[in-house]
């Protein structure tokens, strides 16, 4: 007979290996230092602590007269590495928190929160399941911007200790899950600022990561333009040097604290991160690392050799990339490199090479003119789903990365005219061609986040799911690629050329064919067909996302998987028919054979009848419950244990060939990120080409020369003409013409005459074709514009001690100080918020200074109308516009939105007043007062 201690060692050694994340670098805090990963904190350590299903190793205290145990030794250690983290600590099947955490996260999560006794004190304590901690990582991470460490528990094989260490620090910029992402549409950036010491003009480096999908950004900025940069990244978490007063000092002027939570998280490392580190040296080599296995087909290497081949080649791509970067961005770049690794403890996921950002190739837009436009949030605050922005009316694309490319595209058009038709050609090519445009927009639906599946894989935090989406993407490759050639070899395609638009600007790019840079597109999607199919083929639909769960492939992936599965079928039948066979030869149809993880294999019967079983001698009862009593027996031990050793195989073979295909996955990351570059600018075509049918928008004809007419026929609204269309009202078009003799338009008109939104419509124009979408206008030709600056709105940021006036004095200064000849301006109002005599004499010298200093094209909003005679006689190149109002000459009156030339004397504010509900005696009152006036 099998004894109870041969049962226990059996079942240990049938235990399948856990599944250990790869280790190779320190540990990181907020505060780090290089070498160690801490200040003044040795690097981690394994702690074995004993079985979590005892209950009392988890009972911890901070009190003098508690006892510790192995667990709270652990919590302590991770402690003292991570002061700025929340730490989770993984004990059996749940997630637990001590000390003043428990109270803290108990309060944010929702968690009861107690006292545990733990030999004669007591401690803090909470926890939650293990299977929700993507749920609770949202609320700590993204939600509350706190960094967590996770401690997982590892039992190796033979051995009945666990083990624990902290494997990932996870903080707001370098969440991978997406279910911990508020989106997975935007990208989810760190950025690191970077001064230059030997810069005397407020130069700084600049250096931007998504980790989650690779996409790595360095560029340049200055003391002057760091906001505007920081609003057209939009990083989550800010990596600065804890000791640069200056940097620290524009983040708390870009973040006041009036943002709560929409402040980004700000991690301060030492100064010697920025002028060191791994990556990036100054002075590396990267001809000498060159491994001669790098021009191997990645699509067929496999196994661990072609993972590390990867990494290592990617690493060379960085270094080769590093030597067009500045000093400071090196700088930058190094630091964030650096951080970022620590957070995953040694693991660095194939990034791509870094690409420079040049300002000299990207419209600029500050923060205010972001916000103003409502490019990508409501100018109220809040998300872009409290209210319409020019990203929810254009965004129908059908895939994670063309949202991602699409949002990019609206915080810095491109001022290239080259890449701006290639776009425009593409769009073009889809609006002409429905049913093309409907068939790839569809294949797209089926299109996975594969960026994000490849990042996750690098990083061992992915599963047989994101296999499954990169294979399903992959096919839809194939199919995309087959539905563009096809079309493109058909009859109907060699007839598209930008010839037939008859463009008549000299600047216009040469006439090639529209279906040229669809074959480009076309030629540059690669299907890796090999490793499509053998994902699919060795891969379940139903997958678990987990590769550590059983059953995950497909029984007939190989010989190893379907020999294993046939003897556990036959093991299977060996126990039911044994049970059967127990059944009818004891008469107790209650008994079943079973097993839990704390009592080992059982034989489990009714109490009623248990008596049958307790006078043999081969059943020996080893629990008596309420309504249950349960036996163990040789044979179901001995047959059970033979179960779990097969399953465990299985469980090992598995494990093998899911890391066999995430090797390949990775060794063709490089093809796998090209395709999905390819599909997101489809699938921003698709999209644009989709509104532009429906909405009836044109393409925009454009020219490089500031000199040539910049002139809008019937524009519109984008955003505000899709909110009145669904209220089954029209939207009143108006034209803009700007040229030698009109470089400033000076518009006057009352309240709530449309002011404002005319002045939007004709940024978001050049805004929309700049980004090489089709414009809401009859016909445009517009010449490319090096920057939009807007002021419009009021608003104060008391945090800063910046009154309304103060806020809308800076605003105009940054205007003044920086639009150039090739510049678009938009100004609203300037000069309110203080008395009129000074108001009006600063608008004045503002519209002269645009005029005769700058002499960019600008739009000039104003009520001071005392202003405007001396302005149009000063001012050659200025044209006076109005807004019209309809009035019945017995108070009835309406506004007709219409734009057209004239001054506007009135501001027929008391209209406004009367539509606002102000009584009609505080109304009369005014008219009166006017009148003395």
């Amino acid at each position: 007979m099998l004894g109870r201690a041969f049962r226990g060692a059996l079942r240990r050694w049938a235990r399948p290996p856990a599944l250990v994340r790869r280790s190779t670098g320190p540990h990181l805090r907020i505060d780090w230092a290089p070498g160690t990963g801490h200040v003044g904190v040795r690097r981690h350590a394994t702690t074995a602590v004993a079985d979590p299903d005892n209950s009392s190793s988890v009972a911890t205290s901070s009190g003098p007269n508690v006892s510790a145990s192995s667990v709270l030794s652990t919590v302590r250690e991770y402690r003292q590495k991570y002061p700025e983290c929340t730490l989770l600590v993984r004990v059996g099947d749940f997630y637990e928190l001590y000390y003043e955490q428990a109270d803290d996260v108990g309060s944010l999560l929702g968690l009861q929160v107690v006292d545990k006794k733990f030999k004669g004190g007591t401690v803090r304590f909470t926890g939650f399941p293990a299977h929700t901690l993507l749920r609770h990582l949202h609320a700590l991470v993204a939600r509350h911007q706190r960094s967590v460490a996770i401690c997982e528990q590892f039992q190796e094989p033979m051995r009945r200790a666990f083990t624990r260490r902290v494997t990932r620090v996870v903080t707001p910029g370098t969440l991978i899950d997406d279910e911990c992402l508020a989106t997975t549409r935007v990208h989810n950036y760190i950025l690191c600022i970077a001064s230059v010491p030997a810069a005397g003009d407020g130069e700084l480096g600049l250096a931007w990561l998504d980790l989650a999908t690779g996409d790595f950004m360095a560029g340049s900025s200055t003391v002057d333009a760091l906001s505007a940069d920081l609003a057209r990244i939009r990083p989550q978490e800010i990596v600065v040097d804890r000791d640069d007063a200056q940097v620290l000092g524009l983040l708390e002027a870009a973040y006041p604290p009036s943002l709560g939570a929409a402040r980004p998280a700000v991690a301060k490392i030492g100064a010697e991160q920025f002028a060191s580190g791994r990556y990036l040296a100054a002075d590396a080599d990267p001809a000498a690392e060159l491994d001669p296995a790098a021009d191997a087909d990645p699509a067929t290497e496999s196994g661990p050799a072609a993972a590390d081949a990867a990494s290592r080649v990617d690493t060379e791509h960085l270094v080769l990339a590093a030597s067009e970067l500045s000093a400071g961005e090196q700088r930058a770049a190094r630091a964030l490199l650096g951080y970022v690794q620590g957070t995953q403890l040694g693991l660095l996921p194939p990034l791509q090479p870094p690409r420079r950002y040049a300002q000299a190739g990207h419209m600029r837009m500050g923060a205010a003119t972001i916000q103003a436009l409502e490019l990508v949030r409501p100018i109220t605050g809040g998300d872009a789903r409290s209210a319409p922005t020019l990203l929810t009316e254009l965004d129908s694309t059908r895939t994670s990365a063309g949202a991602r490319l699409l949002a990019e595209r609206l915080t810095a058009p491109s001022t290239s005219l080259d890449i701006i038709e290639q776009r425009l050609d593409l769009v073009e090519f889809f609006c002409t061609q429905p049913r093309v445009r409907s068939r790839i927009h569809e294949q797209l639906e089926s299109v996975g986040d594969v960026e994000r599946a490849v990042n996750k894989l690098s990083l061992n935090c992915g599963g047989p799911h994101d296999l499954l989406a990169i294979a399903g993407a992959l096919r839809q490759v194939a199919k995309i690629k087959r539905t563009l050639r096809d079309h493109l070899k058909s009859s109907e395609a060699p007839r598209l050329r930008t010839a037939a638009r008859k463009r008549t600007l000299a600047e216009a790019p040469s006439d090639r064919p529209v279906s040229e840079v669809v074959h480009d597109k076309a030629r540059a999607l690669q299907a890796l067909a090999p490793l499509a199919r053998a994902i699919s083929a060795a891969i379940r639909d139903d997958a678990e996302r987990d590769p550590r769960a059983f059953g995950f492939l497909k029984r007939d992936c190989c010989a190893a998987v379907t020999r294993l599965h046939a003897d556990l079928a036959h093991k299977e039948r060996e126990r039911a028919q044994l049970q059967e066979r127990w059944q009818l030869a004891h008469a107790c149809a209650s008994l079943r054979l079973d097993s839990i993880p704390a009592l080992g294999h059982f034989v489990e019967v009714s109490k009623r009848d248990a008596a049958r079983l307790d006078g043999l001698g081969e059943f020996r009862m080893i629990q008596s419950l309420k309504s249950k009593v349960r036996f163990e027996h040789a044979e179901w031990t001995y047959l059970l244990s033979e179960i779990e050793l097969l399953r465990s195989r299985i469980q090992t073979e598995e494990l093998r060939v899911f890391e066999e295909l995430r090797d390949r996955v990775l060794a063709a990351s490089t093809v796998i990120r090209t395709n999905s570059r390819v599909l997101a600018a489809l699938d921003v075509a698709i999209a644009s080409a989709a509104m532009a049918a429906a909405r009836q928008y044109t393409r925009p004809r454009l020219s490089a020369a500031p000199t040539q007419p910049h002139c809008i026929e019937n524009g519109r609204h984008p955003v505000v003409e899709a909110q009145l269309l669904a209220a089954n009202r029209q939207y009143v078009a108006n034209d803009c013409a700007f040229d030698a003799q009109s470089r400033v338009l000076l518009l006057t008109g009352p309240n709530m005459g449309g002011k404002s939104t005319y002045l939007r419509q004709i940024a978001l124009t050049s805004v929309l074709a700049q980004i090489g979408c089709f414009v809401p206008a009859d016909r445009a030709h517009l010449h490319i514009v090096d920057a939009i600056y807007s002021r419009i709105g009021a608003h104060d940021n008391l945090a800063l001690d910046q009154s309304t006036f103060m806020v809308e004095m800076r605003e105009t200064a940054e205007i003044l100080r920086h639009a150039t000849g090739r510049s678009l301006v938009i100004l609203d109002e300037i000069g309110r918020g203080t008395a009129t005599a000074d108001g009006a004499a600063i608008a004045f010298a503002t519209l002269k200074y645009l005029h005769d200093c700058i002499g960019c094209k600008a739009v000039f909003a104003t009520h001071y109308h005392e202003l405007v005679p001396q302005a149009v006689g000063e001012l050659g190149a200025l044209r006076p516009l109005q807004t019209a109002i309809f009035e019945d000459g017995q108070g009835g009156f309406s506004f007709l939105h219409r734009v057209k030339p004239g001054i506007c004397s009135q501001s027929h504010a008391l209209y406004v007043a009367q539509i606002a509900g102000i009584p009609k005696q505080v109304l009369a009152l005014a008219r009166a007062f006017k009148l003395q006036k």
